[in-house]
């Protein structure tokens, strides 16, 4: 696999994104909840940078992606797997690279919004990320819909930083 090429969120995110365990867990968060992968990736990456996000900030990273999402990544996501039921492989295989490309620019509007931060020692920077995916689940009220729960959270930043147990942090 050759090494991914652009800023360093998008680096980290196409790494984090392949960890055991991480993608199944955006995706459910995603399908199920309405969780943008690329807001909630950054979220996290943010705290991995140093930052505990502020209210303000995630709310304008929403309203900075929000029309590109809905106008362009999500129809795009729809095309796609209508094309792996319905269409030839290599519709398919067109689709999802210009669905990347889609999310790649999604991943450019929000790393223009990142600020430098001062890089946090392990325990701070996981209690950042479990804030800051927290902030944003309840932004978009997802603790209100049936199945979500807090734990679905934890569990994918247990998977982001392996040894990152909850419990063990006194969460």
């Amino acid at each position: 696999m050759s090494k991914p090429k652009g800023h360093r969120f998008w680096v980290w995110s196409l790494n984090t994104y392949e960890l055991p365990g991480v993608k199944n867990r955006l995706i459910y968060l995603q399908d199920d909840f309405g969780f943008d992968v690329n807001l909630a990736l950054w979220c996290i990456w943010r705290a991995s940078e140093g930052e505990k996000l502020s209210e303000d900030a995630l709310r304008a990273a929403m309203r900075a992606t929000t029309e590109w999402a809905e106008g362009v990544v999500e129809p795009l996501r729809e095309a796609r797997l209508n094309a792996h039921e319905l269409g030839p492989a290599e519709f398919y295989n067109l689709l999802k690279e210009v669905e990347l490309a889609s999310e790649h620019h999604e991943q450019n509007i929000l790393f223009k919004l990142s600020r430098p931060a001062t890089p946090m020692e392990r325990e701070p920077m996981l209690a950042a990320a479990r804030d800051n995916i927290a902030l944003y689940a309840s932004l978009m009220d997802a603790p209100r819909r049936d199945g979500f729960s807090s734990a679905l959270l934890r569990d994918l930043i247990d998977h982001i930083f392996p040894g990152s147990d909850h419990k063990a942090a006194g969460q």
